[in-house]
């Protein structure tokens, strides 16, 4: 048998060209799997989760609207509930009828008249429910 000391160089390019070409395919794999993971993982974290402190805000700007409270307890100034602040508001309008250019000015009396007028009720009515603070 004959002993070839020379190197094959033809070989030893295509080794070395497909292991060159082998671990830039890994890194791109891999690059792509470590992207998708972090994809789901803040969808996970951040958009898929539900808006707690939003819908806690909602729920108590939606009570303050619905019930009797204290806004000045020292001062005796009561909130009616939107529903019964909108009633009273018709009432005056009604009582009161006014020109259309007038009108936008005397929403805010309205309602003081309005709030005053029933501020005896609203009072008791908090004061039996024992009115939030």
């Amino acid at each position: 048998m004959t002993s070839h000391n020379d190197v094959n160089t033809p070989m030893v390019a295509l080794i070395g060209f497909l292991g060159a070409v082998l671990t830039f395919a890994v890194i791109v794999l891999l690059t792509v799997i470590y992207y998708a993971a972090e994809e789901r993982e803040d969808y996970a974290k951040n958009i898929s989760q539900p808006y707690t402190e939003l819908e806690n805000l909602l729920a108590t700007q939606r009570a303050k609207l619905v019930e009797y409270h204290w806004v000045d307890q020292k001062n005796q100034v009561v909130a009616i509930p939107i529903d019964r602040a909108m009633q009273l508001v018709v009432v005056e309008g009604r009582a009161n009828p006014r020109a259309e250019g007038s009108r936008q000015g005397s929403t805010d009396a309205a309602a003081a008249e309005a709030s005053s007028s029933t501020g005896a009720a609203a009072e008791s009515k908090a004061r039996e429910g024992g009115g939030t603070q």
